[in-house]
């Protein structure tokens, strides 16, 4: 990431036209704030009019020379917030966990954690957008050969200090990595701030071997959270968030980029999560990333992950995150 300017304001673009199929955009949510690190400005986005694509995007689009005022308070520059404690914490964690291993839902989510790469034979794996390198420590955990790439400096300084990670330092196409020499290339919560996904996605596609899996995960515009908290939705995040998918749209990316096979799904796993930072925005108009809810509120939210469950179960488009499976 490039240094950050002493600017206050972050200067944009307006992006009336969809990035995938050119079609007009209509206003979707105007007047959002950034509701996680104070970013200056103002933000809305807009809906694709073409009922076969549907992208969602920021308009105005921050300039890329701007971008990094609205990382300088990031979370992955920071040691992780710690929740509320008390006996009913307690009490709740116990039957929390119970649950989790009743319904199934720990398995869903160990699944998501490893990118659904349990049970694939390890190789040479790189993280994009590795961030603080947490998960990618995980992933070597798991056997797999790892890198990463980032372009936020503290994150990347983060990561390499506390797990001995390599990380390259700037956009994929700056780290110059040679033709097909990954068997993975993943990415968790990353295609959504980038400007151009089509021509990241090709550069993933490049260095990846022949038989190479990309997987790639990110919000879902059409989940029940975002039918629930419209505006409030915390993965809108205004202005880091540049483009919103669906699993249609993201599965476009991919054959834009030339991937052989693509398939896309939806999981619910993360539903509770995103639910309770969402209700931290209707109430209060902000979130501060890692504080988990007082009982009452993680009652309620626990309810809301077993709705979700519940509703991905007959729709399954409604997930709270895309997963994105392409092969080279």
């Amino acid at each position: 990431m490039k240094p950050l300017s002493t600017a206050t304001e972050i200067r944009a673009r307006p992006v009336t036209n969809c990035y995938l199929c050119g079609a007009r955009g209509g206003h979707l949510y105007d007047g959002l704030s950034d509701r996680l690190y104070n970013a200056p400005g103002t933000w809305s986005f807009n809906r694709c009019s073409n009922p076969g694509c549907g992208l969602v995007w920021l308009d105005p689009m921050p300039l890329e020379e701007d971008l990094p005022l609205a990382y300088r308070d990031y979370f992955t520059h920071k040691d992780k917030a710690v929740g509320q404690r008390g006996i009913g914490r307690i009490i709740m964690h116990s039957v929390y966990r119970a649950l989790l291993w009743g319904t199934g839902l720990a398995h869903q989510r160990a699944k998501l954690r490893s990118l659904y790469l349990r049970g694939t034979p390890p190789g040479r794996l790189l993280e994009v957008g590795c961030g603080d390198g947490s998960q990618l420590a995980g992933l070597r955990a798991m056997g797999w050969e790892v890198e990463g790439q980032e372009v936020d400096t503290a994150a990347a300084e983060r990561a390499r200090a506390q797990y001995g990670l390599r990380v390259h330092l700037g956009t994929l196409q700056e780290a110059g990595l040679p033709d097909a020499v990954f068997d993975v290339v993943a990415m968790s919560h990353v295609i959504e701030h980038v400007r151009d996904p089509v021509a990241l996605l090709k550069e993933c596609h490049r260095i990846l071997k022949p038989g190479g899996v990309l997987i790639a995960v990110t919000s879902n515009i059409n989940s029940l959270g975002h039918q629930r908290f419209r505006m409030d939705w915390l993965p809108l995040d205004p202005p880091r968030h540049l483009h919103l998918f669906s699993p249609t749209t993201l599965q476009q990316v991919a054959v834009l980029a030339t991937f052989a096979e693509q398939e896309c799904w939806t999981t619910a796993a993360s539903a509770q999560f995103i639910a309770e930072a969402s209700w931290d925005i209707k109430r209060t108009g902000r979130h501060k990333i890692g504080v988990r809810p007082g009982f009452g509120l993680g009652i309620q939210t626990l309810l809301f992950q077993f709705r979700a469950m519940a509703v991905h179960a007959v729709r399954k488009d409604s997930g709270e995150e895309c997963v994105l499976k392409a092969v080279k």
